[in-house]
């Protein structure tokens, strides 16, 4: 979004402003070397990818999340870094922060907005896949998902251009993005969501109903649903991909958690900043609430890969063997 753009381009400097600058550059400071690696390593396991995990196409959504993530760590973190630390040190170079954090603003924006659509796309992904499997199968190509992943990124970027090259005005330009990404496209992934899961039970239903079928009478069937299948014939188990299908939905809930809880301060602090009136003076304590939920914002990026390593066993064990760690 390029309500990332920070305010601390103020140059009075109160006790609590200042205090606020050194906490945030420290905070960057560190959140920015962990999410390159993070990111970095999550995407050399899935391009590696030992344990044929992520050939899916929904995975390539995951690819490019990783990728707009590292790009956050790699470029925004560390320019709005620098600029918080001299403006606390009042330092000479702090005149040239005022374009630095606009840069630094304008594709922080562009890698939040595309992280939104891919969690969205991702979703929907999942959902087509498990309502619309024949579909699915036909749509649902890696060369289809590399293009969504390819526009979704360039859609961000001509948005987040439209001042320079259309001459749209910035406060349009921030409240078609606070409306439309930040706040429409979360809910739509909700919505969505909901409806995979309740395909998801249904379809869980349907495999339990088949498996009682296919238990022989003369043994008893069990809770355990390894149990139940190892009565089935070979073509009747659940099969490998189906299993990572459902480690990716447990995964896709984790994603939007982190989505919601990471973006919504952020939002909410623009809610007020464009509708309470008063943009031509900024108080000092929405300055320090936007520099804070910036902070939020770019936390999202380090988390998306510990997601990763947490829903997904066999993105851990990749990166062991990888290491040369796998017993």
């Amino acid at each position: 979004m390029n309500q990332v753009t920070s305010n601390a381009t103020e140059y009075l400097m109160p006790p609590s402003w200042a205090t606020t600058l050194l906490v945030s550059g420290t905070f960057l400071a560190v959140i920015c070397p962990l999410t390159v690696l993070s990111n970095f390593l999550l995407l050399i396991a899935i391009y590696k990818d030992p344990f044929k995990t992520f050939r899916t196409p929904s995975a390539y959504f995951l690819v490019g999340l990783a990728f707009v993530d590292l790009i956050t760590g790699l470029i925004p973190e560390p320019m709005m870094t620098t600029c918080y630390y001299r403006f606390y040190n009042n330092h000479p170079g702090r005149s040239h922060c005022v374009k630095i954090l606009h840069v630094a603003g304008t594709v922080a924006a562009i890698t939040a907005n595309t992280s939104f659509f891919l969690v969205l796309a991702f979703t929907f992904a999942q959902y087509a896949a498990l309502a619309f499997p024949f579909k699915f199968k036909r749509l649902i190509t890696v060369r289809n998902t590399i293009a969504c992943v390819v526009g979704l990124l360039l859609y961000a970027i001509l948005f987040e251009t439209l001042q320079l090259v259309a001459g749209v005005p910035r406060e349009v330009i921030a409240k078609i993005d606070l409306h439309l990404h930040s706040t429409f496209s979360l809910f739509l992934t909700i919505i969505i969501y909901l409806m995979l899961q309740r395909a998801f039970g249904k379809q869980q239903l349907k495999k339990r109903r088949l498996m009682l079928k296919a238990v022989p009478r003369n043994i008893a069937t069990s809770e355990g649903s390894l149990e139940i299948r190892e009565t089935f014939t070979p073509s009747e188990r659940p099969t490998r991909q189906k299993l990572i299908e459902k480690n990716f939905v447990r995964l896709n809930l984790a994603m939007i958690i982190i989505l919601l809880v990471c973006s919504q301060p952020s939002a909410i602090m623009w809610y007020v900043f464009l509708y309470s009136g008063e943009k031509t003076k900024v108080s000092l304590s929405l300055r320090i609430a936007g520099v804070v939920t910036n902070n939020t914002l770019f936390l999202k990026s380090l988390l998306d890969p510990f997601v990763f390593a947490w829903r997904l066993p066999k993105y851990r064990k990749a990166l062991k063997k990888l290491f040369g760690r796998e017993e």
